[in-house]
């Protein structure tokens, strides 16, 4: 059943779920204390982007949680200035 579902999947182009990691080859390029750079290759999109997201969930991240408009006299909602506030990239030394 596997060698006939591998045969036929790969007639039609499509790679079956366990030949995308069996094959799949990660390369360093470069490495310092904060960057990490490499090259994945003979593997699926959908095994990159997975890699992609596991990494982006691990860095830690800090954001504006609560914020308290007392007065407002501009032109703009009080829930868009809190969305606003939010989206603001902030640095942390911890």
């Amino acid at each position: 059943e596997t060698l006939s579902g591998v045969e036929t999947s790969k007639k039609r182009g499509i790679m079956p779920s366990t030949a995308r990691f069996v094959s799949m080859q990660m390369h360093s390029l470069s490495a310092d204390g904060r960057e990490l750079r490499f090259a994945l290759t003979r593997t699926d999109a959908s095994v990159a982007n997975a890699l992609r997201r596991v990494m982006i969930a691990e860095v830690p991240t800090i954001a504006i949680d609560l914020v308290s408009i007392t007065v407002n006299s501009s032109a703009l909602h009080d829930e868009f200035i809190a969305h606003r506030l939010g989206m603001i990239p902030l640095h942390s030394e911890r």
